[in-house]
């Protein structure tokens, strides 16, 4: 029997939290920020699915930015 406790994966920016639960991810619970503490930590329960929609919003992020940047100039 394995009794081990999910991996947790604190989440600190407000907009990654929200496109990783549209994506389907399960979020364990919201806390507050030890540092700043008008800012909410989203704890996200850790497995393969969130990391790699980790990864596909970093690379639409870096795109995004790409493509903002390429109309500016």
């Amino acid at each position: 029997m394995n009794d081990e406790k999910p991996r947790l994966k604190n989440i600190y920016k407000r907009t990654l939290a929200h496109d990783l639960i549209k994506l389907g991810n399960t979020l364990s619970h919201t806390m507050r920020n030890r540092d700043k503490p008008q800012y909410q930590v989203f704890v996200f329960y850790e497995d393969d699915k969130l990391i790699e929609d980790m990864l596909y919003l970093a690379e639409r992020y870096r795109m995004e930015r790409r493509c903002n940047k390429n109309k500016r100039t």
